[in-house]
């Protein structure tokens, strides 16, 4: 797909626009943003063809925001993680809690339920969360597979997600106090 440089323009914009709420810091954003890209104009250069250059701008910029909050954080986040402010200090000492189902759940205890709760799942659920999450297949690949549309995986893949909290907040109810 062609564009032209007004469009790359926008889209950087867009992609600046997107990072600045999530990181919190305008001058990075920028950053990143340009650095997103400069790579989609190398890899262009390089013969890769990219069916949709915005998109592919945007999970490359997104991946770099996550890659400079990693750098700053001791523990795994995404780009979400300002929605609590986190002391680095603090976080040796105790572990990170999950809100799930009005409870305040250990991640290692969310970890331990996670096999349970997928098995109770339906066949399908398991098998759109499997193909997302642990096959890295993107929603086309899984619509072709299925033979549905982009929009009906995403929405099942909601659904899938929101039920797998479902179980986990019904297993950690069961098991309070037990953690």
């Amino acid at each position: 797909m062609e564009f032209t440089d007004t469009e790359l323009a926008d889209w950087i914009g867009q992609l600046r626009a997107y990072l600045v709420p999530r990181l919190g810091m305008r001058e990075l954003s920028s950053e990143l943003a340009q650095e997103a890209a400069a790579r989609l104009l190398r890899v262009l250069e390089d013969g890769q063809e990219i069916k949709n250059p915005r998109a592919w701008l945007f999970q490359v910029g997104r991946n770099l925001g996550v890659d400079e909050v990693r750098k700053r954080l001791p523990h795994s986040v995404g780009l979400e993680w300002r929605s609590r402010e986190v002391d680095p200090a603090s976080i040796e000492e105790q572990e990170n809690l999950l809100g799930i189902g009005g409870l305040e759940v250990p991640r290692s205890e969310v970890l331990r339920m996670m096999p349970e709760a997928l098995q109770r799942l339906a066949k399908n659920d398991r098998g759109y969360l499997d193909s997302y999450y642990c096959q890295g297949r993107d929603f086309d690949w899984i619509a072709e597979e299925h033979a549905q549309s982009v929009s009906t995986i995403k929405g099942r893949l909601f659904r899938a997600r929101k039920r797998l909290r479902e179980q986990i907040a019904h297993q950690a109810r069961e098991e309070q106090g037990k953690w």
